[in-house]
């Protein structure tokens, strides 16, 4: 079997390199520093904990019932690509915007917002490797994008 990817499959694992990091992003460095924001507006401990997972609470929920929605719209012919770079563009947006913050709430929405966008973005772009590789190199591809 080839093992050299195509200029489409590469991107494939390259998307899945950067939702990778994002995902790693959210789960190291975002409760740190929402953390901080928190205690220094003076909350406590359990309450921002609290908040921190309501907001993914509210960004999963919100997910799933956009997800079947976006995916339906994106099943139409043309409309995949387009669907799948404006939520992406969103997230990133969203993720670009994570400095300007100052208080804990505009955080967390702004969090919710970049959540969102991500995981609707996921919902498109995993259909996608059905059209960038062949039956026969889907297993390997999506093994690069996630090993990579």
């Amino acid at each position: 079997m080839n093992t050299k990817l195509t200029r489409r499959e590469l991107q494939w694992v390259c998307y899945d390199i950067g939702n990778s990091a994002f995902i790693l992003l959210v789960s190291t460095i975002l409760p740190i520093y929402f953390n901080s924001l928190a205690t220094s507006a003076g909350l406590g401990e359990s309450t921002y904990l609290s908040y921190w997972s309501y907001a993914t609470s509210i960004s999963t929920l919100i997910v799933a019932f956009a997800g079947p929605v976006l995916g339906t719209l994106a099943d139409f012919e043309g409309n995949k690509k387009k669907v799948f770079l404006g939520s992406a563009l969103l997230g990133a947006l969203a993720l670009a915007c994570f400095w300007m913050p100052g208080s804990w709430l505009s955080f967390l929405v702004l969090y919710i917002a970049g959540k969102v966008c991500y995981s609707l973005s996921l919902v498109v772009y995993d259909s996608m490797l059905v059209d960038v590789t062949t039956p026969e190199r889907m297993d390997a591809v999506s093994t690069k994008g996630y090993a990579w």
